[in-house]
């Protein structure tokens, strides 16, 4: 469980940088949740291909689990924003 929370910490910044590029293509916010759940999964895949080979799973849900606090980052800072105007 903490080399799943170790990845995840270092794998969400990643995640939330993609979903960044990938926003300014989709006009439709509501799927952004899954966009950053299935870009979490891939980086996280893709770090275990490149580095660890036979910890494939344990990455993939790492990239998983930073995908959902990519998107609950995103979901805290749209509250923020609205609440400010």
């Amino acid at each position: 469980m903490e080399q799943i929370l170790t990845a995840a910490s270092i794998i969400t910044p990643l995640v939330i940088a993609v979903t960044g590029l990938i926003k300014t293509q989709v006009n439709n916010y509501k799927i952004l949740p899954v966009i950053n759940v299935i870009a979490g999964i891939f980086l996280g895949v893709l770090y275990a291909l490149s580095f660890l080979q036979d910890a494939v799973v344990l990455y993939a849900w790492a990239g998983a689990v930073s995908g959902l606090a990519a998107g609950g980052l995103f979901d805290l800072g749209v509250s923020v924003i609205k609440k400010e105007k």
